[in-house]
């Protein structure tokens, strides 16, 4: 896995179009940390390629090049991460952590 790290201006659709460029060029996020403070946002992404090897750096080029060389930065790999620990996870799991489904109005309550 590799570690990306992306510091840019805070717009609304930046994590849409950002993963988005990321399943184009064929990167699973595995792990990431969002974080906005003051107008910025600073988003960490850990990925693999979409097969679950290694990410070629012409793809990182290439991705580089469509998000823009300054704003995107290659941190390392991933690999200090423990493949159990709970923090390696989907983008989105921490999404739903704390509410129901019920509470979308997606799933009834029988109770």
């Amino acid at each position: 896995g590799l570690k990306l790290e992306l510091c840019t201006t805070d717009r609304v659709g930046l994590l849409s179009n950002v993963t988005r460029i990321f399943r184009e060029n064929s990167l699973t996020v595995t792990r990431a940390e969002v974080t906005t403070k003051g107008g910025k946002a600073v988003n960490t992404f850990y990925v693999r390629g979409a097969s679950g090897c290694n990410v070629d750096s012409k793809t990182i080029e290439s991705i580089r090049q469509t998000i823009g060389n300054t704003i995107l930065k290659v941190k390392g790999s991933s690999e200090s991460v423990p493949q159990d620990s709970p923090t390696r996870s989907s983008i989105f799991s921490g999404l739903f952590k704390s509410r129901s489904f019920v509470n979308f109005g997606l799933v009834k309550s029988y109770s």
